[in-house]
């Protein structure tokens, strides 16, 4: 079973670098429904690289929990229960918000992927190793149960570069394209997954994760091509330039497209 503590954005507060606070739940699908998602809240005074408010839409980044062991009838039991991160609620299949989400099947259909990568692919978010953007829904799955299944229906799907379990706050890290002649300099972005929050980073370490030389090098192409997601933590980097956040890897997770 996987022990997976996941996060919510709550209070940032600043004590020599930025921090995001971890509130552990207890993943038990447990009957507690809560109406309206919480907002994030945002608190930091000259903050390097404070996050602030990205003009974007939240997307549903998911994340496997642990396997649904309970004994009922099929498709109600099976499958894994999956967590939104960062937040400490989810939108489940059924329209309540929950701790966690009943997930009976991943649907890669839209992705495009061959049998093969997919059944990899559902191999790894069923391990906990990657995540999934996309939305739960209710879906007949047409055989004799007579049952709607819940189905998390995939848009995207992040492989994890290491295995490691993933540890801190989930971004998504991109390129800005800016070039300076002195540091700190942002010349990357960072969103926080499922919140409209966004910041500038000067650098991130994808070896602190203890990725192998080959790992990191994928990633950084990753991230110059098409963004990367990163769990980790921050570090204060200063130069001539101030003060600025560098991005610390746990995990990074690679698209696959």
């Amino acid at each position: 079973m996987l022990n997976f503590t996941h996060h919510r954005v709550s209070l940032l507060t600043l004590v020599g670098l930025l921090t995001l606070p971890v509130l552990a739940c207890d993943a038990s699908g447990g009957d507690v429904v809560v109406r309206d998602e919480p907002q994030a809240e945002l608190a930091v005074e000259d903050a390097p690289g404070a996050l602030t408010k990205a003009k974007v839409a939240v997307a549903d980044y998911y994340i496997v929990t642990h396997p649904d062991y309970r004994r009922c009838v099929s498709p109600l039991c099976g499958g894994h229960f999956v967590a939104r991160v960062n937040t400490s609620v989810a939108p489940c299949a059924d329209g309540t918000w929950q701790e966690e989400c009943h997930m009976f099947e991943l649907d890669l259909s839209s992705l495009g992927l061959d049998r093969s990568t997919e059944g990899k692919a559902k191999e790894a978010f069923a391990a906990g190793t990657a995540l999934v953007r996309g939305a739960l829904k209710q879906v007949d799955l047409g055989d004799l149960r007579g049952r709607p299944a819940d189905v998390l229906i995939a848009s995207e799907i992040w492989l994890g570069a290491t295995g490691n379990t993933p540890d801190g706050h989930f971004s998504r890290v991109d390129e800005t394209g800016i070039v300076c002649i002195t540091h700190p300099c942002p010349s990357l972005s960072e969103l926080s997954l499922n919140t409209n929050l966004s910041a500038s980073l000067d650098s991130i370490d994808l070896s602190a994760s203890g990725a192998t030389p080959a790992q990191v090098d994928a990633g950084m192409r990753a991230l110059y091509e098409s963004g990367l997601l990163i769990a980790g933590g921050h570090a204060v980097v200063t130069g001539p330039a101030g003060s600025m956040n560098r991005l610390d890897a746990a995990e990074f997770y690679l698209r696959l497209q």
